[in-house]
């Protein structure tokens, strides 16, 4: 499978406090994830302030509103009924964590909803996951097969091995298509910047997980954010880790709800964007 071979970046492993890998990008002099762990930092800013928060807000809407309105998206997708189908935008494919924890709880949701269809407290896991994320400059698989995140991972769901099958076809995934990695769960890898980027489809959770605002500035500006809302449906959540104020104050003069939560580790603060 064709993969993109002009990226113009180096990179090289760092370990986290966490017991996770996380990366250095040389052409940014920045990591990819905080000091206090990938997994941590992927764990609770994305999965469990973004994905989660969302479906769980669903959940209870659908206990009121058994007449959710269906929203129109891409031709691709077509309709987006949050009972079937939800669609996630990831601003930094990087290291593949954020797909792969979102691949893993949309399994086991799934399967544990199969199990325990009478559960009230399960999320509302709908039966497909359209996972779209940009990334301008890929790691090479030197660098993607030594991220060991199957053995911290490994738990009473998944082997270690069924783990680190789902990442590897994850990277092997092809640029520039949606591909199925299991059944229901889509990947879509855009090879290309966010500053050109168009969004065809409309999202429910977004997760911004760019370089940092001081080292890239021009990916956390008004008109990014601006092209980010207009592909948003009413009630989506995005995410990210930096509280910067110029960042707050160029969101909510878009008229997000800004959140400021608690961060992972010793980080004081992340930020959940409610539309």
């Amino acid at each position: 499978m064709m993969q993109p071979t002009d990226s113009q970046d180096s990179f090289r492993l760092m370990p986290c406090q966490d017991g996770s890998l996380t990366i250095h990008s040389a052409l940014h002099d920045q990591c990819f994830h905080s000091s206090a762990g990938a997994l941590l930092e992927s764990q609770y800013i994305y999965l469990e302030l973004g994905l989660k928060a969302y479906l769980t807000a669903e959940a209870s809407t659908m206990k009121t509103d058994d007449d959710a309105s269906v929203k129109t998206i891409d031709s691709s997708i077509k309709t987006l009924d949050p009972k079937q189908k939800i669609s996630v935008l990831e601003i930094g494919f990087g290291s593949g964590i954020n797909a792969l924890l979102c691949a893993l709880e949309f399994l086991q949701q799934r399967t544990s909803s199969e199990k325990t269809a009478s559960d009230a407290e399960a999320l509302q896991m709908p039966e497909q996951f359209y996972f779209e994320s940009i990334e301008l400059y890929p790691i090479p698989e030197e660098i993607w097969s030594q991220l060991d995140y199957a053995s911290l991972l490994a738990n009473e769901h998944f082997s270690r091995e069924e783990i680190q099958a789902i990442f590897e076809k994850i990277h092997r995934a092809p640029w520039n298509e949606r591909y199925e990695i299991s059944p229901g769960f889509f990947l879509h890898k855009r090879h290309e910047d966010i500053l050109t980027f168009e969004p065809a489809a409309q999202y429910q959770v977004v997760f911004f997980d760019a370089f940092s605002p001081d080292c890239q500035p021009m990916l956390w500006s008004k008109e990014v954010f601006s092209k980010i809302k207009s592909a948003m449906l009413p009630g989506a959540i995005m995410t990210t880790y930096s509280s910067k104020g110029f960042v707050k104050q160029n969101l909510r003069e878009l008229g997000f709800d800004v959140l400021r939560k608690p961060g992972p580790g010793q980080k004081r603060h992340v930020l959940q964007i409610r539309l």
